[in-house]
């Protein structure tokens, strides 16, 4: 499986969406098989995001993310670990370990905010009622942003005419 961690000056990059760097694991068993450096492209955050799923990347670590761009990454197959910072090959080992969630790893003021309360930037299905992407509030049945974060009640986004239940925000 490869993860991916963005970072910038050995530790793991503020924000994805204009990191310059990736640094790819690839494990088998739990055992290290191969690592990696890339560079990403210096375009558009969705070409960056483009070519993690390109590289068949199954898990990225990073520091903030814009929504869209996590949004697009999940329904992509991509596990995203936001919010994370600190040493590149501390983080690293802790994810290997399953020690990520320590609040050691959290950006800051994202400490207990975002881990392990099931309440992840989903992939927004069935919420919403408006036309368009209008935003609604309902249940997320996104995979969340942490390690067993998942479907909860959260923000989501509407897909097209009458697909869930919820609150369109727009007029």
């Amino acid at each position: 499986m490869k993860t991916a961690y963005a970072y910038w000056n050995n530790r793991i990059a503020p924000v994805f969406d204009s990191a310059h760097q990736i640094y790819v694991v690839d494990t088998e068993n739990g055992e290290i098989i191969s690592e990696q450096q890339y560079s990403l492209p210096d375009t558009a955050p969705f070409q960056k995001a483009a070519h993690l799923a390109d590289l068949g990347i199954k898990t990225l670590v990073c520091g903030a993310i814009s929504r869209p761009l996590h949004e697009w990454l999940v329904t992509r197959g991509v596990n995203v670990i936001a919010f994370v910072a600190g040493d590149l090959r501390e983080v690293m080992q802790a994810y290997q370990e399953g020690n990520l969630a320590s609040s050691a790893f959290a950006m800051p003021g994202c400490g207990r905010r975002m881990r392990g309360m099931g309440a992840g930037m989903g992939r927004g299905l069935g919420t919403g009622t408006g036309r368009g992407m209008g935003a609604g509030m309902g249940r997320g049945l996104g995979r969340g942003m942490w390690p067993g974060g998942g479907a909860g009640n959260g923000m989501g986004r509407g897909i097209g005419r009458g697909m869930g239940r919820g609150r369109n925000n727009q007029s």
